[in-house]
């Protein structure tokens, strides 16, 4: 376990460095100067020059990226143009509405899309289990943001059940803050009931094929008591990988949702950063999403160990 943990830990530097080294160029090869957007084309030339010294970017790129890797060793990702401040609060005061949204929305979406599995091993000829597959391809089909507007028109504008839009702290305030919840919930767990179900049913249903389980079958089992029982969590090796990528990809910005949303979470900071030319914020978000993937995928990693004793022995 040990031998793992390093390893996994000098993969996530090279990781970190390679992520934010593209992530240095690709943002300077973007034409315009921030230092121009912000005081304007008018803006006197020695304020331009002090502007760029403040934010980094003054000298060649080769002198930015040593002085930009320096304060990242340091524990530094530098200050924001938009919010006046160190980058790294920034990003900390606004993962909390991201983390929600993906918490909420991968668990309820993996407890539906198992249910609808066990319901279509057990009743393999029901008219749902045959229609799992064409449901999937549905929810994978709609575009988000189409669905974020429909579920607003039903449920907020006709049916005035719950507030189209906006956030409230959910450790501060439950009572206030789940209402605004339900809809960008609602909204990613159609998309991610429909990913789940799809590797659920094909991880299932080669386990229920394996000739381990005729044991199981001929000690009189039931096929619920067989699927439940042996078959599932054995099917669930490959689908936690899934699980683990997926949520990675939730926190790293579910941009759409939370625009739509207005849910001051990582995608719209990031989407912010991005239209603003915050350079420090954009570097810092995309490094802080990159650290997040591959700790999520490392927890991922070490479960397999938990699950199944042959992974710790190997």
């Amino acid at each position: 376990m040990l031998k793992i943990l390093l390893r996994r830990a000098r993969d996530l530097v090279v990781v970190l460095w390679v992520v934010g080294t593209v992530m240095f160029v690709v943002i300077r090869l973007v034409p315009g100067d921030p230092a121009v957007s912000i005081l304007g084309e008018t803006a006197d030339p020695q304020q331009l020059a002090t502007l760029r010294d403040s934010l980094g970017l003054s000298g060649t790129w080769f002198e930015q990226y040593g002085a930009w890797l320096g304060r990242v060793l340091s524990g530094d990702l530098g200050s924001s143009i938009t919010f006046s401040g160190p980058v790294l609060p920034v990003i900390i005061g606004h993962i909390a509405p991201t983390l929600t949204l993906a918490l909420f929305s991968t668990v309820i979406s993996f407890a539906i899309a198992l249910g609808i599995t066990l319901w279509g091993t057990v009743r393999p000829r029901s008219p749902a289990a045959r229609s799992v597959t064409q449901t999937a391809s549905l929810g994978m089909a709609l575009p988000q943001f189409w669905v974020a507007l429909i579920v607003i028109l039903i449920f907020a504008m006709v049916l005035r059940w719950f507030p189209p839009s906006g956030y409230a702290d959910l450790l501060a305030d439950p009572v206030a803050a789940v209402p605004y919840l339900v809809l960008p919930v609602t909204v990613l767990v159609i998309g991610d009931v429909a990913v789940y179900l799809v590797f659920l049913r094909e991880s299932v249903m080669n386990e229920m094929s394996q000739l381990y389980l005729r044991t199981a079958r001929s000690k009189g089992l039931s096929e619920t008591r067989v699927a439940i029982g042996h078959a599932v969590p054995n099917a669930l090796m490959p689908v936690l990988t899934v699980m683990g990528g997926h949520f990675a990809t939730l926190v790293g910005g579910v941009v759409i949702v939370e625009t739509v949303f207005v849910i001051p979470g990582l995608g719209s900071l990031a989407l912010q950063a991005i239209s603003t030319r915050d350079y420090p914020l954009v570097q810092g978000v995309t490094l802080f999403v990159t650290l997040m993937f591959v700790v999520v995928n490392l927890l991922v990693d070490l479960s397999y160990a938990l699950i199944d004793p042959k992974v710790r022995v190997s």
